[in-house]
């Protein structure tokens, strides 16, 4: 039986001046926190994306793929909530998203088509 899958990206923003070394640390504590996750069979990967200078306030983020479920508990775990108060202590506009990948798409696509054709048609 193929369970659901979710996802969750962890944004961030520019790092507040003079924390440099902070957030180094707390990206390191984070990627082994991740590392955890996987191994322990919470989450199925995650994924590290830093992005060059594009105007914007996103800076990077974190997108981490798992059951539906579990991966949608995470946010309200207390060690999930302290390295994300970690994060939000280094880094400016941090965020917490729930995103949609993959085969999950599909789902997503036919409730917008269901939708588009009850409310415009």
């Amino acid at each position: 039986m193929n369970m659901a899958k979710g996802s969750l990206i962890v944004g961030w923003g520019e790092i507040i001046p003079g924390r440099e070394k902070a957030a180094q640390a707390t990206l390191n504590d984070a990627m082994q926190y991740c590392t955890r996750l996987q191994q322990e069979g919470k989450i199925d990967r995650f994924e590290v994306v830093v992005l060059e200078p594009h105007g914007s306030d996103l800076c990077g983020f974190v997108l981490i793929t798992g059951d539906k479920e579990t991966v949608a508990k995470l946010r309200t775990e207390e060690e999930f909530v302290s390295v994300i108060i970690g994060v939000q202590l280094v880094h400016r506009n941090v965020r917490v998203v729930g995103a949609y990948t993959g085969a999950e798409l599909r789902g997503l696509f036919g409730m917008w088509d269901e939708q588009e054709e009850k409310l415009l048609a």
